[in-house]
């Protein structure tokens, strides 16, 4: 048997250790196997590649991530157990292995000074994944064998007898099976994008469509020029660490914990802005402990099952829930820390059974400026109207420290941050919603997908509090502007100029940077592997009922319950997979890293696919990915 798996990132190689797994343990083990993986960067895949800057950093506390198995992930194979990254980082195993393969002293020093809850580089996570690979080539069973090619798939031709041809640049390989396991990839760029870009070839100027962070050359950015930076989000964050740290600034603390920038001089001025033109909350250092996870009080399975209405769960009843809990979390962080004379088991108690919680806040004395209000977490800075940039500057660093100040408490201390954890923690909760449809189509687009999403990322997937205390103290140097919101680039004068609806504040630069990487999406994609299956009906999008009439969404339309492709035709490719991004929106949040002590979808769909690869039962109760 010949199989291929296409994307050598932590999915494509999870693929493989799954495979090994099940081959060896599941099988008699008499039929030869052969995986051939193909990437056109090295193991590891664009993300964690290994000559990035060590400062762009992983979001996920480093004893948070692993590509291993262990006794809590739904298997039907045995569990292939062994470090975290953060255990492997900081053993000999990673010391050899960094050094005996010539990398960077900063990143082996990275690794043997990282911490459990830190967040380590890009670059290590990187070389961690190229180790695992290489402990599974130690370990190959005999009849396995695996070939790397480091070349960009461009063709899959599905012959018909069923076995498949996969062109690559250099040559053709046939495979008897295909896995995608594809990461970021780039889209064509949309109307707005393209006239930006045309702009700036126009008049000689620098305009850097959403990619990677990592991707871009930085360094033709001279000093103490403006650059206008688009997006407020990850990629942000990426951009002004290599245009601060990653020139030679470095940070000083204050006596009262906030930091003081002190510049390199080689710098630019960054201007940045956004719609909502507010960094996204910062995560709360983490306290939590292996496989721990806050579990709902109210966004559980009994009451999702008794809100539904002709078999679907009202979006209005959903965020109601989801609500709940985390307005209990909040009061509970708040008891714990800021009122000793009361016992949060007790409110939490009161706060489930009785209906009118406002009652029971007032009834266990919380003052009126702690009660938890949504409005001030989602708009927490209040301008709205017209507003000149240094007042918003202002209002801004002060709602920066203070939340930071929330952030640096921990995970289970800080009673905001503490309690947004939860949209983390119940990620799990909210695939299970989507996965069974539960939203009816037209809610789901409407209110899920347009109106969820913004805000679960705003409140939930921002940066380490390390990089909001650094911002604050960029912002306060005058690297860092950022605008009001509302924030637009238009080309006038032969320049660049970023602008807002709320004053009349105009900056100028000859350089743009969109801060943000592509959205996966099956509809836009240029990847051309993607492009010529969807030209040749191989692959098609997944499509809902919205407002009565059929509409394409950016995923790949695959079966359900086994992530086998389902062709434009609406057949069934049995011997032809895909998982991971290219699922988003048929699935949800498909981006983050495995984790231990979890039950770790990605690490259950890599076994679910791995044996139905080698045609055997998988386990009947998996949840993809």
């Amino acid at each position: 048997m010949k199989t291929a798996i296409i994307g050598a990132g932590p999915r494509g190689v999870l693929t493989i250790s799954a495979l090994i797994n099940q081959y060896k343990n599941r099988t008699d083990k008499e039929q030869p196997l052969t995986i051939e993986l193909f990437d056109s960067y090295p193991i590891g895949g664009r993300v964690w590649k290994l000559d990035q800057w060590p400062g762009l950093i992983m979001n996920t506390p480093a004893d948070q991530v692993t590509l291993f198995t262990d006794a809590s992930v739904t298997l039907s194979s045995p569990v292939f157990d062994g470090p975290s990254l953060f255990e492997w980082a900081t053993s000999d195993l990673a010391t050899n292995y960094l050094t005996e393969n010539k990398l960077a002293s900063e990143l082996i020093t990275a690794a043997q000074n990282l911490g459990p809850k830190d967040y380590a580089p890009r670059a290590l996570f990187g070389a961690y994944i190229q180790w695992f690979y290489a402990q599974l080539l130690s370990q190959l069973p005999f009849n396995v064998h695996i070939n790397f090619h480091q070349e960009l798939v461009v063709r899959l031709d599905r012959l018909k007898n069923s076995s498949i041809t996969l062109t690559t640049s250099e040559q053709e390989y046939m495979v008897d099976s295909v896995t995608i396991s594809l990461g970021q990839q780039e889209n064509y760029l949309t109307e707005a994008e393209q006239t930006l870009a045309l702009y700036a070839n126009e008049h000689n100027l620098s305009y850097t469509p959403p990619t990677s962070p990592a991707d871009v050359d930085l360094s033709k950015i001279p000093a103490n020029e403006n650059v206008i930076v688009r997006g407020i989000g990850l990629s942000f964050f990426d951009y002004v660490s290599e245009l601060t740290l990653g020139r030679g600034g470095h940070y000083m603390q204050n006596s009262d914990g906030t930091l003081v920038y002190q510049p390199s001089g080689r710098e630019p001025r960054i201007i940045a802005g956004s719609k909502r033109s507010i960094p996204y909350y910062p995560k709360a250092i983490s306290q939590k402990g292996y496989g721990e996870k806050v579990r709902p009080s109210f966004l559980t399975e009994a009451n999702i099952q008794s809100a539904l209405v002709d078999g679907h769960l009202p979006y209005d009843e959903f965020i109601k829930l989801l609500r709940l809990d985390i307005e209990l979390a909040y009061y509970m962080a708040l008891i714990d820390t800021h009122y000793p004379t009361q016992n949060a088991s007790q409110f939490k108690a009161a706060f489930i059974q009785n209906e009118n919680r406002q009652a029971v806040v007032a009834d266990f004395g919380i003052l009126p400026g702690d009660v938890w209000n949504w409005d001030r977490i989602i708009h927490p800075v209040g301008n709205q109207g017209s507003v000149s940039t240094v007042e918003y500057q202002n209002e801004l660093i002060s709602w920066i420290d203070w939340i930071t100040n929330d952030a640096e408490l921990g995970s289970k201390t800080g009673p905001i941050t503490s309690a947004l954890e939860l949209l983390r923690d119940f990620r799990d909760v909210i695939r299970s919603i989507i996965n069974r449809r539960l939203f009816t189509d037209d809610e789901y687009v409407n209110r899920f997908l347009s109106n969820y999403n913004s805000t679960n990322n705003f409140l939930s997937v921002g940066p380490p509090a390390l990089r909001t205390a650094q911002l604050s103290a960029l912002m306060r140097s005058g690297i860092v502007t950022i605008t009001a919101p509302d924030m637009e680039i238009e080309g006038r004068d032969g320049r660049f100029v970023a602008i807002t609806p709320r004053n009349n504040d105009v900056f100028a630069a000859d350089i743009v940077l969109e801060a943000r990487v592509p959205k996966p999406s099956i509809l836009t994609t240029s990847n051309p592997l993607l492009e010529d299956m969807v030209s040749n009906n191989l692959l098609s999008p997944t499509t809902i009922i919205h407002e009565g009439k059929i509409m394409p969404l950016p995923a790949v339309s695959v079966t359900q319950n086994s992530d086998q492709v389902v062709a434009a035709t609406g057949q069934v490719l049995p011997n032809v997979f895909v998982w991971g991004l290219q699922l988003e929106s048929l699935r949800w949040s498909t981006t983050l890293s495995p984790r231990p002590g979890v039950n770790d979808l990605n690490l259950q769909t890599a076994d679910f696919i791995a044996a139905k690869l080698l045609h055997l039962i998988p386990a009947d109760d998996a949840e993809l990915m």
